[in-house]
């Protein structure tokens, strides 16, 4: 699976993207997150704040309990602040 990280979080994480071997208890974006902030502690620090990240599968905004196949693109965004 490609996961590709967006803005700020390439600093959190120390890539822009990279390719994971996806778990086999890992089926929901929500779970990929957990996964991933257990390898990239910055990354965990953000999600842990509800509602906080965006993601993408394939292009497309899911939620945290949409289901994820290792043949997904994942993207990752920041929380966005406007004004």
């Amino acid at each position: 699976m490609k996961v590709t990280y967006f803005s700020w979080l390439r600093t959190k994480t120390g890539c822009m993207d990279e390719t994971v071997n996806l778990p086999s208890d890992v089926t929901t974006v929500g779970e990929l997150i957990t996964f991933l902030g257990g390898q990239h502690p910055g990354l965990q620090e953000i999600a842990s704040q509800n509602g906080s990240i965006r993601c993408t599968i394939n292009r497309r905004y899911v939620d945290f309990s949409h289901p994820i196949n290792s043949a997904d693109d994942v993207t990752i965004f920041p929380p966005v602040t406007g004004g």
